[in-house]
């Protein structure tokens, strides 16, 4: 057994909007703070022997650009923007991105239930329904993830409340490159403080946010 297998592994996903409404500083800012998350994982050996990241991002359709892995040793890519927003197309892709990212593991690692970080600044634009997607991903599957919704820019609320397990927040402000900024900074932490929670089991609390008030307006879920 390695050192790594000692862990619970925590398997944490980013879904990003990379539509055509992210054109300019909001995708420039995500791509900034991508890096922001590999060093916290070289930085803090805690967090970078837990945590595992993937990256899927969705327009049109949805593109697993980086699969699950040690993010400490992963070559970054410069995220572009695409065409319109197809959530169905998000959740299919990040669903496949869970079972492949869990499935390498070796065999008998212990695993902490997926999280998928959600973000988007704007509305479902596809003809195809989404719900159906969503309920694959979220319900009645062995991989099933706890899903956090992040909104900004001109997101729809309502949306955001239905796609979320339990947790949904809409940045507050007007500058979009800074709601970005902060949804990428909640991320952060939550990844940092819930991976070393983790670490001792007697003190593991599950999934922790850091999600100000003067920052963030936390959103009621909603039944789907």
């Amino acid at each position: 057994m390695t050192q790594s297998e000692l862990f619970t592994v925590f398997p944490v996903f980013l879904l990003v909007d990379v539509s055509a409404s992210m054109a300019g500083g909001s995708i420039e800012a995500v791509n900034k703070a991508l890096p922001d998350i590999q060093n916290e994982m070289r930085v803090n050996p805690m967090v970078g022997e837990i945590a595992r990241i993937g990256l899927t991002t969705f327009s049109d359709e949805a593109r697993v650009v980086i699969p699950m892995c040690d993010l400490a040793e992963a070559h970054l890519p410069e995220l572009m923007v695409e065409g319109g927003t197809n959530f169905a197309a998000a959740f299919r892709g990040v669903k496949q991105a869970i079972e492949s990212g869990l499935t390498s593991l070796p065999k008998g690692t212990p695993v902490y239930r997926p999280v998928v970080f959600f973000m988007s600044d704007g509305a479902h634009q596809s003809h195809e329904d989404w719900v159906g997607p969503l309920r694959d991903l979220r319900d009645g599957w062995k991989f099933a993830p706890e899903v956090v919704t992040f909104g900004f820019g001109a997101s729809q609320r309502e949306s955001l409340q239905k796609i979320a397990t339990r947790f949904a927040f809409q940045a507050k402000g007007d500058d979009t490159v800074n709601q970005v900024r902060e949804i990428m900074s909640a991320i952060v932490r939550s990844i940092r403080t819930t991976s070393t929670s983790l670490a001792d089991p007697s003190k593991a609390q599950g999934l922790y946010l850091d999600t100000p008030t003067e920052t963030f307006t936390q959103l009621p879920t909603l039944t789907i």
